[in-house]
Order: structure tokens, then C-alpha cells, then sequence
């Protein structure tokens, strides 16, 4: 059994570009580290983040973001166990979204999980879409 934890969240406005390079550095090298598949995605002054996993590496990661200086406001989307992993066949493994060309990428991943009745996708989408009509 596996867990998957997916939060909304606003990022320090007082955060410069690269420390957010930093920030994406160290999640994907920490969270490839620990077998954690899902996405981080940074929209304008917008969080979203899927993490996937071991439940009790998952909980342990999420204790630590919320804690982390770099956002705040930190909306929880979803908590709970799953059968599978929907996001290691994404960019093999955990990946960072920065830009509107990878944010349609996933759009068009996670609809495809969607037309495959994956759980949890439908909320995954939504939240994409918002993202991208945002601004």
C-alpha cells in the first residue's frame, strides 16, 4: 500500500529566483532519493504539489513542508492511501513543473489517467486546469 498527499500553497513573496532554483533542486534530488514519484508545480505566486510513496516517508516529508519558510496558507487537497503509483511513468519518477509547455504535459498525462479511471485523478486535473487558466 502506498499514500499520496496533495497540498495547494502560496509562495514567499519574498523568495527571488534562485532560490526557487534551489527549492526545486533540492526536492527533486530529496524526493528521487526516497522513491517519492508525484509532481511539484510552481504557478505564479502558487504551490501545488502531488507527492506519492512509502505512507511513512510521505508523512514525514509533508511534516517537514509544512513547517518550510517558503510558502505559506498551505491548503491540503488530499491525504490518503492508494493501490498505486500514478505518477512514476511521469518523467520518470518526481518532477518539477516551471513552465506553461510542462504544465499543458501534465495536463495531458493526467487526463489520460483519468480516461483509465485512475483514483484521484479528476481532482488532480481540475487543480491543472485552474492553474492554467489563472492568470
Amino acid at each position: 500500500m502506498f499514500k499520496t498527499i496533495c497540498y495547494k500553497s502560496e509562495a514567499n513573496a519574498s523568495l527571488n529566483l534562485l532560490e526557487f532554483e534551489a527549492l526545486f533542486n533540492q526536492t527533486q534530488l530529496k524526493n528521487n532519493s526516497h522513491n517519492i514519484t508525484g509532481v511539484l508545480v510552481k504557478r505564479d505566486n502558487v504551490f501545488f504539489q502531488i507527492l506519492e510513496g512509502n505512507p511513512i516517508i510521505i508523512d514525514t516529508v509533508y511534516e517537514e513542508i509544512k513547517k518550510d519558510h517558503r510558502h505559506s496558507n498551505i491548503l491540503e487537497l488530499l491525504n490518503k492511501s492508494i493501490a498505486q503509483l500514478n505518477f512514476k511513468s511521469f518523467d520518470i519518477g518526481y518532477a518539477v513543473i516551471k513552465d506553461t509547455d510542462a504544465l499543458y504535459g501534465l495536463q495531458k498525462f493526467v487526463t489520460g489517467l483519468q480516461q483509465n479511471n485512475i483514483e484521484n485523478s479528476p481532482l488532480f486535473l481540475q487543480i491543472i486546469e485552474e492553474l492554467l487558466t489563472e492568470h
